[in-house]
């Protein structure tokens, strides 16, 4: 593909820069075949999540396998990569976005593991969706780390005193809550990223679902199904249900509005939940999305563990397959509101049980995997595409329209 041919010479051009782990057969690097002493791990989660590194000083414990943790935010992630390889300076395990799984095993530089995960995992426990991502042309070269999809938070103060009796569960529901709220609140109805972030497209995947778009690699921006879901946004807007204000939003900021009690509905994920418990003044619920003319949907999303090619594969294999045990995932997954990748773990954990986080579950029946070709250039796309909607310099035809160029020239 063109746009990974031009990482790898972007690579090669930056050959000289300075690297982040000693490379080839640095310290603490076995012969090929042997079992590392330490591996050298990137992670995009900081020690402020104290039971997952809690998990990573267990599998020292249990192992010996001594854990070099390089913190680095998954958008470095992005950049470093192409550093790291033309450096030799690859970790042996790295946390990645679900969707760059794809990029890094066409890059080749991960390890094709597909012996180990069928002949030593039940790949049956795990949610299949979840697991796609691992997967590429029938192979896989990682291993689920976190999993999350999108659902409906409300404030039932405001949907109370607006005369709103249920949680709406259709597209029409919604926009008829929205005028109840906009009737009898100082609120507005809901709210979507609409701003110059990752969360744009995350928050209108689901909306382009629910109006029957593709999913996976067969979504298409240039069609009738993206049309119906921004015409949807703009219909929010110009009724005044949601702020115009939301062409400036991340997810945060609108999570900040929500809890002021400036917005009554919004889209977010389980990790949304704590911060909302803690500054959120009022009673809140959470539910499922409501279905598009093609009913129920969300967005699957999180991150995987991926295995760099090199000798230290034997000892990267145990570390990723330690978590993904039932224990140790059930463990973090609690802790930091992750959904479980492996099915059995949600069913049997009385904490996903409960409300309100029991919803991510029941929705991650209908939470649909996102494209992996080209993903980064797709997400500037899809952005781009939603703003100029939001902020009216295109019309929703001529959005998708350009946006559907501009995809397919990228892949």
């Amino acid at each position: 593909m063109k746009k990974l041919r031009t990482m790898l010479i972007l690579a090669i051009a930056l050959a000289a820069a300075g690297t982040v782990f000693a490379g080839g057969g640095g310290d603490g690097k076995a012969q090929s075949g042997g079992t590392a002493k330490t591996l050298n791990v990137v992670l995009s989660y900081s020690k402020e999540k104290t039971v997952l590194y809690e998990c990573l000083d267990q599998f020292t414990k249990e192992t010996g396998i001594a854990l070099n943790i390089q913190y680095m935010p998954l958008s470095d992630v992005r950049k470093q990569i192409n550093i790291m390889v033309a450096g030799n300076s690859l970790p042996d395990v790295i946390d990645v976005d679900g969707t760059d799984t794809y990029t890094y095993a066409k890059m080749g530089i991960l390890a094709d593991i597909t012996g180990r995960v069928t002949s030593e995992l039940e790949t049956d426990k795990f949610y299949d969706d979840v697991m796609s991502f691992s997967r590429v042309d029938g192979r896989y070269y990682g291993l689920p780390f976190t999993s999350n999809n999108v659902c409906l938070y409300y404030n039932k103060e405001l949907l109370s005193r607006a005369g709103v009796a249920k949680v709406p569960e259709t597209w029409d529901e919604l926009l008829a809550a929205c005028e109840r709220i906009k009737n009898n609140t100082s609120a507005y109805g809901f709210a979507v990223s609409a701003g110059q972030n990752t969360d744009t497209p995350f928050h209108f995947f689901p909306v382009y679902y629910q109006a029957g778009g593709g999913t996976g690699d067969t979504i298409k921006l240039d069609s009738p199904e993206a049309i119906r879901a921004l015409n949807y946004y703009r219909t929010l807007l110009d009724r005044g249900y949601m702020p115009v204000e939301v062409a400036t939003y991340n997810a945060a900021d609108i999570a900040n509005q929500f809890a002021a009690g400036n917005i009554a509905m919004m889209f977010d994920g389980p990790w949304r939940l704590a911060s909302v418990q803690r500054d959120a003044g009022f009673e809140f619920g959470i539910a499922e999305l409501p279905a598009g003319p093609a009913g129920k949907a969300s967005v699957l999303g999180g991150h995987n563990w991926v295995v760099v090619d090199n000798e230290n594969v034997n000892a990267s294999w145990e570390f990723i397959k330690f978590m993904n045990r039932p224990d140790i995932m059930a463990k973090y997954s609690e802790a930091e509101n992750y959904i479980p990748a492996r099915k059995d773990v949600a069913e049997s954990s009385a904490y996903f049980s409960r409300a309100p986080i029991n919803t991510f579950i029941t929705m991650a029946a209908n939470a649909k995997a996102k494209p992996v070709m080209a993903f980064s250039k797709l997400n500037d796309i899809m952005t781009e595409m939603v703003q100029s909607v939001v902020i009216g310099t295109r019309t929703p035809e001529q959005a998708t329209r350009a946006a559907g160029n501009a995809y397919e020239a990228a892949k």
